[in-house]
């Protein structure tokens, strides 16, 4: 059960960080709604001063520079550690009491340095078991590793003996809100990546009579065919429009990835958060974050999902209460500012 904290006030409340507040350097990308980007807007709330330090290596923006750079990167660290050069410099000079990662690909000297440097260091890790990449983050003497996945964080401790500990994913309260007006659509809604368990069970629900819309990335082309371009809007969304899709639509289909294990995904917390009725597949500890039938409708196999279906069709009163009740259960329990709150009382 995530830990019961005094509910931080919104950033419209916040007079920010005092002059001594502490410091803390988030690497990440820090795009429209990233992962970083949302810890970042979030930490003032809670009296801290942050520092954007930027991805653990450089993003690669044309495609076949892209693909010779991760054969570069195959055959060395060193680009990495060059760059990740200046991340403990700037650290350094912004006189950092914490650094805190979301991207694995910190090296293992990375963090040794930070650390030599009097500066602590831990990584949140916001992605399921698959994305664990070369496991940099299993041999870099964090202070402390968070992650969603409570069975990979029992493993990892039980096993390797690493400072583990449990923090879902979160809601920025500020972005991530019920729009004032949202229109009723006919369709179910898949928003994120598109990959191969995601299209298999998009067939199933189209085969089933169901209206489908897709936001997000584009499809990948080896995954591409006609019925699934169909229903891709070709767009990717963010803060008042991925609200209004998340509200408006008939509900908010969250298939979890094969590869989460007991963790959920950052689309829970963010959909529930928008008021948007939310079917998401079980995993062991929902339980702890949502009430079923009365915050968000669960499923085990697909019978089950397409009768949540036809229940939210017959009924959107009571499938957008569902919402209503989902918001204000995420605005109080699942915010960033609740798990920083927990992750600097660790760490802090």
């Amino acid at each position: 059960m995530i830990e019961s904290l005094p509910r931080s006030p919104s950033r419209g409340g916040s007079s920010g960080p005092s002059p001594g507040a502490r410091r803390v350097g988030v690497v990440g990308p820090v795009g429209q709604d990233d992962f970083a980007d949302n810890i970042v807007y979030c930490l003032p709330d809670l009296g801290v001063h942050p520092v954007a330090l930027g991805p653990a290596v450089p993003a690669v923006r044309v495609r076949r520079l892209g693909a010779v750079t991760r054969v570069a990167a195959s055959a060395s660290d060193r680009p990495d550690r060059y760059f990740q050069r200046r991340i403990v410099e700037r650290a350094e000079r912004e006189n950092l009491d914490l650094v805190l990662s979301v991207d694995g690909r910190l090296l293992p000297a990375t963090v040794r340095a930070l650390r030599r440097r009097g500066i602590r260091v831990c990584l949140w890790f916001p992605d399921a078991v698959v994305n664990l990449g070369r496991q940099h983050m299993l041999m870099g003497d964090y202070d402390r590793l968070f992650f969603k996945d409570p069975l990979l964080s029992r493993r990892l401790a039980d096993v390797l003996g690493l400072p583990t500990w449990y923090l879902p994913e979160a809601c920025n309260p500020a972005r991530h809100r019920p729009p004032v007006v949202a229109e009723q659509e006919p369709y179910v809604v898949f928003v994120g990546n598109t990959y191969g368990a995601r299209v298999r069970l998009i067939h199933r629900l189209l085969d089933a009579g169901t209206q489908v819309r897709i936001f997000g990335a584009p499809i990948p082309r080896w995954l591409r065919d006609p019925r699934l371009t169909a229903c891709h809007t070709g767009r990717y969304i963010t803060g008042a429009e991925k609200a209004a899709v998340f509200r408006g639509a008939l509900a908010v289909v969250n298939a979890l990835h094969p590869a989460e294990m007991e963790s959920v995904n950052c689309r829970l917390f963010e959909a529930t958060a928008c008021g948007g009725t939310v079917l998401c597949e079980r995993r062991t500890h929902l339980a702890e974050l949502f009430t079923e039938d009365r915050e968000i409708l669960g499923f085990t196999d697909f019978d089950e999902l397409t009768a949540h279906l036809k229940a939210c069709a017959a009924d959107r009163s009571a499938a957008r209460a569902l919402g209503d009740a989902a918001s204000l259960r995420s605005h109080r329990d699942h915010t960033y500012q609740r798990r920083l709150a927990v992750l600097l009382g660790v760490m802090l």
